[in-house]
């Protein structure tokens, strides 16, 4: 259904939102018409410096007064579920940040809600719309990589743990540390550019070295001294899938490392290709004429969060397929269930 305006809701206002909110200002389709936050003040200071007014201490408040199309979710991951669905109760559409949810069990329901109701909702896999993932995915859908049958992806970081004591580093309420946090962007972005192909088994392994010594804290999040901090610091993984195609995943937050990395590795018949999400920058690797030959692209760079905006306006308007759905968001959170079953057993997890 087009309309002239979208009227939209945050809930949640944390680092996160500040990302969304500016794409936000630069659409002309929407209009920020409220923030909701237990934070009452943390929630007005992001709503003003976005030309928003309206606060609420309660999200239900919102959803009962104000007339909203959508919400956006801003939310610690243990929240997401019984959120989106109240939202999708009260008539809106929700983009709910990545991870869908904790684990596969609970998107599903969120899933089922959404068919229930009738409502969109997407997952906000910003990376899907980046400029150079895009250009990866299309040189991939041309087959200048032929077959691929092995990637590499991963982001870790040197000293990257978020807010100590605080909801990240709470399994509870995050649903683990950063496999679920930043893994999960290089999970789906490989997925993504490879068509989802069919997991059937997952071996994985997730460490504890910095974070119980407090060490490795970066200055995203906020501190809680008083907090815990319960969930693996890195992780590993190796993931098999129907074809015989491999993907090896890493996500650290701390590591004793040269430099941070986002990175995907495509290993292909006629080819192999390099992203480097922090340089912006795609190599490819091929033959021409027997010899081996090295090109590099670096497309234009793009405002990736109003990409995603623009996409989720098309999206409920009827225009456009969901490029980031609640059914990949599943498969996602499947995966990185099995790899913490793996780690907890040392056993091998089979998917169905």
């Amino acid at each position: 259904m087009r309309q002239t305006e979208w009227r939209l809701g945050m809930i949640g206002a944390g680092s996160i939102s500040e990302a969304h909110m500016k794409a936000m200002g630069q659409e002309r389709r929407v209009r920020l018409c409220a923030v909701a936050d237990l934070h009452e003040e943390a929630a007005r200071k992001r709503a003003e410096s976005y030309g928003c007014s309206t606060v609420y201490r309660d999200y239900r408040k919102m959803l009962e007064q104000e007339q909203l199309d959508a919400v956006v979710l801003c939310l610690p991951n243990h929240l997401h579920e019984q959120v989106a669905v109240q939202a999708m109760d009260a008539g809106c559409h929700v983009l709910c940040e990545k991870p869908l949810s904790t684990d596969a069990a609970s998107a599903r329901r969120m899933e089922r809600h959404a068919r229930f109701t009738g409502r969109t909702l997407m997952v906000a896999q910003n990376n899907r719309f980046r400029a150079d993932s895009r250009l990866l995915k299309h040189l991939i859908t041309h087959q200048r990589l032929g077959e691929v049958y092995h990637a590499k992806a991963g982001w870790i970081r040197r000293n990257g743990i978020p807010g100590w004591g605080s909801w990240f580093t709470n399994r509870e309420q995050a649903g683990g540390g950063p496999l679920i946090d930043i893994g999960v962007h290089m999970l789906d972005l490989t997925l993504w550019l490879l068509n989802f192909p069919r997991p059937v088994s997952v071996f994985g392994q997730t460490y504890n070295r910095f974070g119980p010594s407090k060490k490795g804290q970066s200055s995203w999040g906020t501190v809680v001294k008083e907090g815990r901090f319960d969930v693996e610091d890195s992780a590993v993984a190796l993931i098999r899938f129907e074809s015989g195609l491999t993907l090896a995943l890493d996500a650290s937050w701390a590591s004793h490392i040269a430099e941070d990395r986002a990175y995907v590795d495509l290993w292909g018949g006629e080819g192999g290709a390099a992203l480097d999400l922090n340089r912006h920058h795609l190599r490819l690797f091929h033959e021409e004429a027997g010899v081996p030959v090295d090109s590099e692209m670096t497309p234009p760079p793009q405002d990736d969060r109003s990409t995603l905006l623009s996409h989720w306006i098309g999206v409920m308007e009827g225009i456009e397929e969901p490029i980031c759905t609640a059914e990949q968001g599943i498969e996602v959170l499947r995966i990185l269930d099995a790899i913490y079953e793996s780690s907890r057993t040392g056993q091998l997890v089979r998917l169905d």
